[in-house]
């Protein structure tokens, strides 16, 4: 272990940079639901602006239709996106399987917002996991 940290401390190219955190509620279908959902992500990540991600096709199964907005995004940069981030691996315990990590990028999901610390459950919102 010493020596890795030893390694990295002798080339800054092993160094980790975060560059963005992209945090992702998918609800599956617009209206009442999505609006919760962008209300519970700007409450935990501070931002005030929530993105919208439309369907890409319709599943009548699902009741989704093409371009119907179904799941809210916020993108976190610079000191924030570390915030979150920390507050994130709070939440999962500090464990990572290897499979979440994919060339320069790590993904991974939260069951319940409300595990992340300093969010407390609130009966008008509800619960929403959400991909990291």
């Amino acid at each position: 272990m010493n020596s890795l940290i030893q390694e990295v401390k002798e080339n800054p190219m092993l160094k980790i940079k975060v560059e963005k955190v992209v945090v992702n509620i998918g609800v599956g279908k617009s209206g009442e639901p999505l609006e919760k959902a962008k209300a519970v992500l700007s409450l935990i990540t501070g931002v005030k602006k929530v993105s919208e991600r439309k369907a890409k096709k319709t599943i009548k199964e699902f009741g989704i239709r093409k371009k119907e907005p179904i799941a809210a995004v916020v993108t976190l940069r610079g000191s924030s996106a570390k915030e979150f981030l920390n507050k994130a691996f709070n939440a999962i315990g500090k464990k990572i399987k290897f499979d979440s990590i994919s060339g320069r990028t790590l993904s991974f999901g939260i069951k319940e917002h409300i595990l992340l610390p300093g969010v407390k459950y609130d009966p008008m919102y509800g619960i929403f996991g959400m991909d990291v």
